[in-house]
């Protein structure tokens, strides 16, 4: 079992109390090669969502002011039920370095943690046994809708698709820092989505039940494929187009000013109806969003980095990327954000 914590400060002391996000979008990138490793040998792997957060705080010992666990990993599959508790265990007791000689606490970030925390086995089965209502499982008013144009993925096919190991990708993957504004291949991108959103296996992802996230694009150079705003519909695995136009201008602002999202390729964008989620998952549901979004990102940043090209996760000005997708992404919040494209500098080896 794999325990995956983060400390607030890390992030907090430049993006403050929005820092928590940084928790789980960092935890999901790191989830999504360990996931993959797995696969890869052939290691069955579980994601867990749902613990009691105060007793495995204390197993690992965390100071909970600080720092928090955010999701758990079973590797390996056990012979046979485990018919009992297993009997007490002492906790670690590990010292750590300070992170600096000062540091600023941010309430919020504990507040929200402790609101969506589950306080014991009890729970977390509960909260395990939660099913998506009839209602819940429609989509939403803006999902299915004929937006437009409809493009089918056209993915690579095994015998095109690269052949490094995925430790050789893991240790190529970096972020993208400075994007040439040139086109990727609409066989890339296909192969992007498609690679990354075939599933997690979560506590909270049934494969009857939708996902949590909904996953838009603004595409300003890929071959093939006209720039505009695109979602993308998984059912179809296909991209319909909202609009069509060159909005470099507009992905630069909504990635909070920055070059990156205005000069790469794409801007993929995952956009949840928290307000589903919660009502699915009570506030845990918002730790789910925000997992599944930073896993399917994190694959993303494999599926670029395997075919040579680069990819970096950003921050962004929420409420002007839902207008932006507006009205199909309207009632929804933006959870994350990955650019893809080729790097300016080096190319990637």
């Amino acid at each position: 079992m794999i325990v995956c914590a983060s400390t607030f400060w890390r992030n907090a002391w430049k993006y403050q109390s929005r820092a928590y996000r940084h928790c789980f979008w960092d935890t999901g990138t790191i989830l999504a090669n360990l996931l993959a490793a797995a696969s890869a040998r052939g290691i069955p792997a579980n994601l867990l969502a749902g613990f009691a957060d105060a007793s495995v705080s204390r197993l690992i010992g965390l100071d909970t002011e600080r720092e928090a666990p955010i999701a758990l990993v079973a590797l390996g599959k056990a012979p046979h039920a485990i018919a009992a508790a297993p009997l007490p265990v002492e906790p670690l007791q590990v010292e750590t370095m300070p992170l600096s000689k000062t540091e600023i606490d941010y309430p919020a970030i504990r507040a929200m943690h402790e609101a969506s925390s589950l306080e014991s086995g009890a729970a977390v089965k509960a909260w395990r046994e939660t099913k998506a209502t009839a209602a819940q499982r429609q989509k939403s008013s803006a999902d299915g809708e004929d937006a437009g144009r409809s493009f089918p993925l056209q993915p690579f096919n095994d015998a095109a698709l690269p052949q490094d190991t995925i430790e050789d990708v893991i240790v190529r993957r970096g972020s993208t820092r400075q994007f040439a504004r040139e086109p990727i291949t609409f066989a890339q991108l296909s192969t992007v989505l498609e690679r990354s959103t075939c599933g997690i296996p979560a506590d909270f992802l049934a494969t009857s039940e939708p996902a949590l996230n909904h996953i838009y694009l603004i595409v300003h150079a890929v071959e093939g494929l006209a720039s505009g705003a695109y979602v993308f519909q998984r059912d179809q695995q296909a991209l319909e187009l909202l609009k069509e136009g060159d909005f470099r201008r507009e992905a630069g602002f909504l990635g909070l000013d920055q070059d990156i999202p205005a000069d790469c390729s794409v801007n993929v964008y995952f956009l949840a109806d928290l307000n589903r989620a919660l009502a699915r998952f009570g506030n845990r549901g918002y730790r789910a969003a925000q997992l599944e979004a930073a896993i399917i990102g994190g694959k993303i940043y494999l599926a670029a980095y395997a075919q040579r090209l680069g990819a970096s996760g950003l921050t962004f000005f929420d409420d002007d990327v839902t207008e932006f997708f507006s009205p199909h992404a309207a009632g929804k919040s933006v959870m994350f954000l990955v650019a893809l494209g080729k790097s300016a500098k080096k190319r990637i080896a």
